[in-house]
């Protein structure tokens, strides 16, 4: 239990000392709109998830929800359960069809006790990593605005993973 104590004071101290992401989109999270069809776009937004290690859990037509492990232990110190010990990174993208482009919103979480009566969700929009998110969905963007095929959109968007994305930015910043 004193670690937990000592992990939130640490991460009070790191929070107070970083001031949040603000993203200037209409949704105010991580968001792109794309001259392509919708199934193209979500199917390179998934493709390229799938090769940074996430599952799908979820897939409508107007959504897709996809989880992987958190491999950063304060994460896991912090919003881990006994129940649960491992957090699960959450990514849910919106994904609408606007006739002629498409326009993805997505929503980044930490989540505990993931699939349980018990799950809870932490919103991590104004993350570092929410940058990293919205370089991905740029860089779809710009593959398919530029005459890229879907195979090659997934492979130029895989080539850097979203705490890449966020690190190069925060380095920019």
């Amino acid at each position: 239990m004193n670690l937990r104590i000592l992990a939130v004071a640490v991460l009070a101290a790191f929070v107070t000392a970083c001031q949040g992401v603000q993203h200037s989109t209409p949704s105010g999270r991580p968001e792109v709109t794309v001259k392509a069809p919708a199934k193209d776009v979500k199917t390179a937004f998934v493709g390229t998830l799938a090769n940074f290690g996430y599952e799908i859990r979820r897939d409508t037509d107007f959504q897709i929800v996809v989880e992987r492990p958190i491999d950063n232990v304060m994460a896991n110190v912090l919003f881990s359960s006994k129940y649960d010990p491992t957090v699960e990174g959450r990514i849910t993208a919106t994904v609408m069809d606007l006739g002629g482009t498409t326009r993805v919103t997505a929503d980044l979480g930490l989540v505990r006790n993931g699939g349980s009566a018990f799950e809870a969700v932490t919103n991590v929009n104004n993350s570092p990593d929410s940058l990293g998110v919205q370089s991905l969905l740029n860089d779809i963007k710009a593959g398919f605005e530029s005459g890229k095929n879907l195979s090659e959109v997934i492979a130029i968007a895989s080539q850097r993973s979203i705490r890449d994305r966020s690190l190069a930015l925060a380095k920019k910043n």
